[in-house]
Parts: structure tokens; sequence; C-alpha cells
């Protein structure tokens, strides 16, 4: 069964690095980078704000364990 996984990366150049990555080794047939998403999150009891990449990996379930 296929699902897709997802993660937010701090930056473009990173995401895309993790994206070649997973794809050379089959760990996932395809990677969607969505560049600038703006998180917002709790951090240490404070609320943050980051800009980050959405990077959205296609794979098997076996692969996602």
């Amino acid at each position: 069964m296929a699902q897709i996984v997802y993660s937010t990366i701090g930056s473009l150049r990173e995401a895309r690095a993790i994206a070649d990555a997973l794809v050379r080794e089959r760990l996932a047939a395809c990677v969607n980078l969505i560049p600038k998403v703006e998180s917002v999150y709790r951090w240490k009891g404070t609320i943050e704000n980051a800009q980050e990449c959405l990077l959205l990996a296609k794979t098997r379930d076996e692969k996602a364990q």
C-alpha cells in the first residue's frame, strides 16, 4: 500500500538534499517540495514562527517504518 509522508525542513537547500537521497535510495518514488511554508508552534513555553519547506514523500508502507 502507498502512503505520503510529510515533514517540514528548515530550508529549501536541505529539503532538496533529503529529497534527492530518498529518491536515489529508492525510499520514495517521488518527493514534492513546497517552499516558503510558515509554521506556527509552541516551543519552550512561547509561540514561535518559522519559514520552512514542506516535503511530501510518496512511498510504500514498509519503507515508511
